[in-house]
């Protein structure tokens, strides 16, 4: 473990830099971020990783001399990446970080210098210091998420409180803990975490990172579970901006058949139904021209606001080749049709026997729309399952640094 004097001297020498570990988006297959990781580079070129400084930087006040210190060199990097690809890039920060106002004031002040999108910048943190923080830092945490820069919580689904964290801070993204993910494949329970991480993040409109891919079925199996991004050494390791930049170029290709992406448009579109459905059946239940009719809870009722339409005219536009996906159009948008109508007779003080007939008409247009959807699934899995040539799974020398 590095002293505090050599730390100190550390940043006196600008002996810090940062290596990029890619991450890679399930959904295009193509590279759409990194995570800049400090490295700590000795004048005789070998490397200290950050398990060796980071927790005596910690203990005193120098971690915030170190992030402070690195900020410049993250925006002048980004720079130099967004020349070559709009990426995303995210680095980790400490509870210390956000005592005082200076790192959010300072971050802010550089992205406007540099002239840098918010969204490109991700700052992340871990559930323990979300857990353990008080007022001032989530108040310093809050004009960095005004301004659009993402918050991501690390190392998800390690601690007990994760869903309370959650619900009480603005966070983006959730990035699942390599330590689950490399047990998914052995353990149901772990492999049930992660599901299920998974489906609470898409409610939420959060997206989900998963760290620590190391191995095709890894990757094949987040995919099918409808995870957004995965980053690992199945991707490739963490690397100097020249070699990430040289990586990025090459412009590899991973498996990005979003099949996982199917089977949550199955669940959404449940939800819809049942969420109007019950809406409608409980407002009728109350005296025509009756508040309670007007001021029904309703979910999205036009088509392309729903989160079935969400996807259907957003990433699932990667479908629009195969005859099934087009021919869902048509019966989705019947279904919202048919569903404003109801929503209209309730409202103008029909009883449950004047809907009925259209409540049946709506349940077999919603069944076309789960049939189609079924179809698209079991197709694109075929397909899936049937394209794990190495081409797809193509690993650059680079894994070798």
């Amino acid at each position: 473990m590095k002293s505090e004097s050599e730390i100190v001297d550390a940043i006196k020498g600008d002996e810090f830099a940062f290596f990029y570990q890619s991450k890679v988006s399930l959904v295009t297959g193509r590279i759409v971020g990194a995570e800049a990781l400090i490295r700590w580079i000795r004048p005789d070129g070998s490397i200290v990783m950050p398990d060796d400084f980071i927790p005596a930087a910690e203990r005193s006040s120098l971690i915030k001399d170190v992030t402070l210190h690195m900020l410049p060199k993250l925006m002048k990097d980004m720079l130099i990446m967004m020349d070559v690809e709009p990426l995303v890039v995210s680095f980790n920060t400490s509870a210390q970080d956000f005592e005082d106002d200076t790192f959010a004031r300072t971050l802010l002040k550089m992205v406007e210098t540099f002239r840098l999108a918010p969204n490109a910048i991700q700052v992340e943190i871990t559930e323990s210091v979300a857990l353990g923080a008080g007022e001032a830092i989530r108040r310093n945490i809050r004009p960095l998420s005004q301004a659009g820069i993402g918050l991501a919580m690390d190392d998800f689904a390690t601690g007990y409180s994760s869903l309370d964290t959650l619900s009480k801070w603005p966070f983006t993204t959730i990035k699942l803990d390599q330590g689950i993910v490399g047990r998914m494949m052995a353990s149901q329970r772990n492999a049930t975490i992660v599901n299920s991480s998974i489906r609470m993040a898409h409610e939420l409109g959060v997206e989900v990172i998963a760290e620590g891919v190391e191995a095709r079925e890894q990757h094949q199996y987040l995919m099918e579970s409808g995870c957004n991004h995965i980053q690992g050494f199945w991707i490739s390791r963490a690397l100097p901006l020249d070699q990430f930049i040289t990586f990025v170029e090459q412009d590899n290709r991973w498996s990005g058949l979003p099949v996982g992406l199917i089977h949550m448009a199955v669940i959404d579109h449940v939800q819809w139904r049942k969420q109007l459905a019950s809406s409608l059946l409980r407002a009728v239940s109350f005296p025509k021209n009756s508040l309670q009719r007007a001021n029904m809870n309703l979910p999205a009722m036009e088509c392309h606001e729903c989160r079935l339409g969400r996807w259907y005219y957003g990433e699932g536009n990667m479908f629009h080749g195969r005859a099934i996906f087009q021919s869902l159009q048509k019966p989705h948008a019947d279904v919202h049709d048919t569903g404003l109508r109801l929503t209209q007779l309730v409202i103008d003080g029909a009883s449950l026997k004047d809907i009925t007939p259209i409540l049946r008409v709506f349940a077999e247009q919603s069944m076309i729309v789960l049939g189609l959807l079924q179809n698209l699934e079991d197709e694109a899995l075929e397909n899936l399952h049937h394209s794990t040539s190495d081409e797809n799974y193509h690993l650059s020398n680079y894994l070798q640094l």
